[in-house]
């Protein structure tokens, strides 16, 4: 059935409800949390948000154009853990430091 309706349809999937606009990507940058680890790229939060202005619209195109194409580079699929150190394993640390000194 869907394909046979997608046969006769005429216009464009991407509506302008989907578009993303340079205040949201702004309101977006100013709400992330600061001081997490960088990604694979070694960008962090604070380099988005300390660049120059213009790095916003550049942005806003960007994701305007994933969307428009519905492709997701490869690399926004990639990601690492790092694993969080608890407490009992700094407080170990930390006496063998003082112990090798």
């Amino acid at each position: 059935m869907f394909r046979d309706r997608r046969g006769d349809y005429v216009g464009s999937l991407f509506l302008d409800e989907y578009m993303f606009d340079v205040e949201l990507v702004e309101t977006i940058l100013s709400q992330m949390k600061r001081g997490k680890a960088a990604g694979l790229g070694e960008l962090r939060i604070e380099h988005l948000v300390n660049s120059h202005p213009v790095l916003v619209a550049i942005l806003n195109k960007f994701f305007n154009l994933i969307v428009s194409a519905a492709y997701i580079p490869y690399g926004f699929r990639l990601s690492y853990l790092s694993p969080r150190q608890n407490k009992v394993k700094r407080e170990i640390q930390s006496i063998i430091i003082r112990l090798c000194q």
